[in-house]
C-alpha cells in the first residue's frame, strides 16, 4: 500500500503535495463545459492550460500525476477530452520512458528519426534477459546487435554470438550463410584456449 493525495488542479492544493513529500498524486482535472464555464468560469483552453501546468510541476518534482477526469459522461468528448488526453501522453512520453528495450529502440527510431542502421544493441545478462532483449532491439528496428563468443564479457557477461545466430535464423526463418556447426568448434576454442571451462549443462 501506497499513501497518494487528491487535489483540484490549483497551485494552493498542489503546494499541500509538495509539503506531503508523497511520490504520487491525484488531480482532479473537470471536462464538462458545465464545470468549465459555469463552475469555474474558464475558456476550455484556459482549464486545459491549467490543468496541464499543474500535471507539469508535478512531473518537475518527479511526483507521478495521476488525473481525474471529473464529469466526462457530460463532456465534449472529442472537442476537449481527446485533446487533453493527447497532451497529456505527449508529457508522459516526454517524461516518463517505459523500462524495456521496445521503449527504448521504438522512441529512438520513431520519435527522434533515428536510422535504423544508426541503432545498435549493447546488452548485458544481468537479469538474464539479454538474448531476449536483443531480439526484441532488432524487432523493434535496431539493425546491430554486440556479441561475445559463448556470453563472456563483464559483470554476468555479454550476449552470445552463437545464440543470436539462432535467434536470428529463428526470427528471419534463415541461416543466410551460416554455418551453425561452427558453435561446437567455437566452444572447444574457447575452452582449449582461453580456459573457460564449459558448462555440461
Amino acid at each position: 500500500p501506497e499513501i497518494t493525495t487528491w487535489i483540484r488542479a490549483n497551485e494552493k492544493d498542489f503546494e499541500l503535495v509538495k509539503q506531503a513529500g508523497v511520490k504520487e498524486t491525484g488531480i482532479l482535472v473537470s471536462c464538462s463545459d458545465y464545470h468549465i464555464f459555469k463552475k469555474m468560469h474558464l475558456t476550455r483552453k484556459q482549464a486545459m492550460d491549467k490543468y496541464l501546468g499543474i500535471v507539469k510541476a508535478a512531473l518537475d518534482r518527479g511526483i507521478r500525476p495521476r488525473c481525474h477526469f471529473e464529469d466526462i459522461t457530460r463532456a465534449d468528448f472529442y472537442g476537449f477530452v481527446l485533446p487533453f488526453a493527447e497532451e497529456l501522453m505527449y508529457l508522459s512520453e516526454e517524461s516518463a520512458l517505459p523500462r524495456s528495450v521496445p521503449g527504448i529502440i521504438y522512441g529512438l527510431h520513431h520519435y527522434a528519426r533515428v536510422p535504423s542502421e544508426q541503432l545498435e544493441w549493447h546488452g548485458h545478462n544481468d537479469f538474464y534477459k539479454v538474448v531476449s532483449n536483443a531480439g526484441t532491439a532488432w524487432m523493434y528496428g535496431c539493425s546491430s546487435v554486440n556479441c561475445s563468443l559463448l556470453g563472456i564479457g563483464e559483470r554476468t557477461g555479454n550476449c552470445p554470438l552463437e545464440a543470436m545466430a539462432i535467434e536470428y535464423a529463428s526470427l528471419r526463418g534463415t541461416l543466410d550463410g551460416m554455418d551453425l556447426t561452427a558453435v561446437t568448434e567455437i566452444a572447444e576454442y574457447m575452452e582449449r584456449e582461453i580456459g573457460i571451462e564449459i558448462s555440461p549443462r
